[in-house]
């Protein structure tokens, strides 16, 4: 991952090369504006910064928020009549939140930014361009190099934590590392408040203001409204079934540690888990961070679109620049289909935004080297796009299909158990006789459903209670049959089985007992026998 120092160093090799115009993207303008004076520093040039409170005011090593300046000043002004910031040695100015300038109503300011990264003349003037978002104007693509710089890493929340423990005059633990580790992921503003909340709670910096950051990270997190921290809350005994899926997670959690690293061995790239609704791959990766003691982070691809242009692309580099900050983690990517639908039309419906949204994902994917293990499910096969399926996305893609006899029992006796109820006490042979084609979600619901009746009547839970709410229940298995055998076909061939067990072929649905909605009915001007879906004599 991209440090700071990383950062100081391409922004001061892009100007060393020619670069007269370069975008920082970055929420933290205390950051960019060090990396700013750093730059001044080593090219021996002035540096400036601009604007729309303080307008044009000049930077300093020991001075990063200097009073205001000339408020009457506009960024345009400056580059017409550079005259106020070019020393004799030439000068660095940052122009900061210049995004609403870079919008196609200020095409004036387009142009004349165009037109500085062809400036030749001396002294030289360097214009750094900081907005919070990637993105910039089709016009200025070609010509303006892009930094995105990392969130901080531990030496810079060392640092934070010992400024707030300076500043709020409270003692400071010796060993900070549970402290910086609990931050990672946050902005320096953002560490800079849950270390200041902890200190002023608790009157000291130590193991105790732990939780209180997490909690505060957690809340910070959620605002993005593209990642949310998700409690791992259940463990792999919760799960029925999935074997092979089991196994094969076991080995790849032992590769994080550091003699995985010295056998020569790679961070696992995650895995893609494809199957019925309700078969328990939520389930999985929730039980995953678990069991590995990682952060659990949940993507809502369907958030990461915006409005403007290049919003929905920074959205997903800043949710992937968090994970990266935590790792090690987990990155579940819930319904990943559901997101990424549509990518074959984009140029036609939403000038390829989701085309590039998904090229991102993917080359992430593929690029990653930080230890963050993804998990993504789907439902709907043929709504990924091919690119998504190839080997190098993902370690392995598995299929999950519905729970077999044995896993069915297994299911049961997780959910009794979890309602404290004893499993000896039920017919688990017959349930999971009765319920061939269940998925494990309506197995627990009718568990559930069960309970609801004994308590009605004033009687203690049975297995005849959990029977009838399995016969009141039409499985999704009859409801998409259709879908569920072609997804078994395809993955035969593309993707492992999950489980070791087979479950039970579905039986045959005769057409008048499928359930139909009011416009599936059958067409009364169509002779039977032509109608599609019509039965047969």
């Amino acid at each position: 991952m991209a440090t700071m120092s990383d950062a100081s160093r391409e922004l001061t090799d892009l100007s060393r090369a020619g670069a007269n115009v370069i975008q920082i993207v970055s929420y933290e303008w205390e950051r960019v504006r060090g990396l700013v004076i750093a730059l001044g520093r080593d090219l021996r040039m002035s540096t400036w910064a601009w604007n729309r409170s303080q307008g044009r005011v000049e930077l300093h090593v020991d001075e990063t928020n200097p009073a205001s300046g000339d408020r009457e000043i506009d960024p345009m002004h400056l580059m017409e009549d550079p005259a106020g910031w070019l020393g004799q040695s030439g000068g660095v100015l940052l122009l900061e939140d210049i995004h609403p300038y870079l919008e196609p109503t200020h095409h004036e300011f387009v142009r004349w930014v165009r037109q500085w990264c062809q400036r030749r003349e001396l002294p030289r003037g360097i214009v750094v361009l900081g907005t919070p978002l990637s993105g910039l104007p089709l016009e200025l693509r070609k010509e303006v190099p892009t930094i995105e710089l990392p969130l901080p890493g531990p030496d810079e929340l060392r640092a934070v934590c010992e400024r707030v423990a300076e500043q709020q005059s409270v003692p400071l633990d010796k060993n900070s590392e549970p402290l910086v580790e609990a931050a990672r992921g946050l902005t320096v503003m953002e560490a800079t408040l849950a270390f200041g909340l902890a200190a002023h709670k608790h009157k000291q910096l130590g193991a105790k203001a732990v939780p209180l950051i997490v909690k505060e990270k957690e809340r910070v997190i959620k605002q993005s409204e593209v990642l949310e921290f998700y409690p791992a809350n259940a463990h792999m005994t919760d799960v029925g079934g999935l074997e092979l899926l089991k196994e094969w997670l076991e080995r790849r959690g032992q590769a994080f540690g550091a003699g995985a690293r010295n056998f020569g061995l790679e961070p696992p790239k995650g895995v893609l888990l494809l199957g019925i609704q309700g078969c328990g791959k939520s389930l999985t990766a929730k039980a995953v961070a678990a069991t590995w003691q990682f952060p659990l982070l949940r993507l809502d691809v369907g958030k990461v679109f915006g409005s403007l242009v290049g919003q929905s692309e920074g959205n997903l580099r800043a949710a992937l620049q968090v994970a990266q900050a935590l790792a090690p983690c987990v990155l579940w990517v819930d319904e990943i289909e559901k997101g990424l639908a549509g990518v074959g039309s984009s140029d036609r419906t939403d000038g390829g935004t989701t085309a590039r949204v998904v090229g991102t994902l993917l080359t992430w994917l593929q690029e990653k080297s930080a230890p963050v293990f993804v998990v993504a499910t789907a439902n709907r096969i043929e709504l990924l796009p091919p690119e998504l399926l190839r080997k190098g996305r993902f370690d392995e893609i598995f299929f999950v299909d519905l729970p077999s006899a044995e896993a069915r029992k297994e299911i049961l006796r997780i959910h009794l158990q979890k309602k404290t109820r004893d499993p000896a006490l039920f017919d688990l042979d017959q349930l999971a006789l009765e319920s061939v084609g269940y998925s494990g979600a309506e197995l627990e619901e009718a568990v559930r459903e069960g309970m609801f009746e004994a308590f009605a009547i004033g009687k203690q839970l049975r297995t005849e209670h959990i029977a009838q709410a399995l016969r009141a229940t039409y499985p999704l298995s009859k409801t998409m049959r259709e879908q569920i055998d072609q997804l078994r076909r395809w993955a035969q061939i593309r993707a492992r089985q999950a489980s070791r067990s087979i479950p039970e072929q579905l039986p045959p649905e005769k057409s008048s007992d499928m359930p139909r909605l009011r416009q599936e009915t059958r067409n009364p001007f169509i002779p039977r026998g032509e109608s599609e879906g019509a039965e047969q004599p």
